[in-house]
């Protein structure tokens, strides 16, 4: 039996933690337009953790609380594997509280997270998930 994604997408295939489920949204908008919301969503991606590491830096827990909440909205739309989130929300929980000792230990955590979904987003905008090379990208 097929297993069914939260948009009901066929998981069947056995996917890596942390990739990307893009076969929906490519058949949506296309190849081009994968690759324009894929530079999007990255560009907004890094901002945010600007945003995050100047919220933490000053002790802003709730702009960084905002901050981190944006950066889980912009992987969950592209995330096969929502579980990995849940450092995001901890850490995101743990801010809110306005806790020092809670959120920094929290925001550890998520920092590894963040990281392999800033990796996972420019791997998926340099080679398209079907393997198909075109407009630029390099040859097989």
């Amino acid at each position: 039996m097929p297993t069914r994604g939260r948009r009901g997408a066929d998981l069947s295939e056995a996917h890596a933690p942390g990739s990307f489920d893009l076969s929906e949204l490519r058949a949506l908008y296309g190849e081009d337009g994968l690759r324009t919301l894929l530079a999007v969503a990255l560009d907004e991606f890094e901002s945010q953790r600007i945003a995050l590491g100047a919220a933490l830096a000053r002790r802003q827990w709730e702009p960084a609380a905002q901050a981190l909440h944006r950066l889980t909205g912009t992987a969950a739309f592209f995330l096969r594997d929502e579980a990995m989130l849940e450092p995001l929300g901890y850490a995101e929980r743990a801010l809110r509280l306005a806790d020092e000792f809670l959120a920094e230990r929290a925001v550890a955590r998520a920092e590894a997270t963040l990281a392999a979904l800033g990796e996972a987003f420019a791997q998926a905008l340099t080679k398209p998930d079907d393997g198909r090379w075109r407009d630029g990208w390099p040859a097989p």
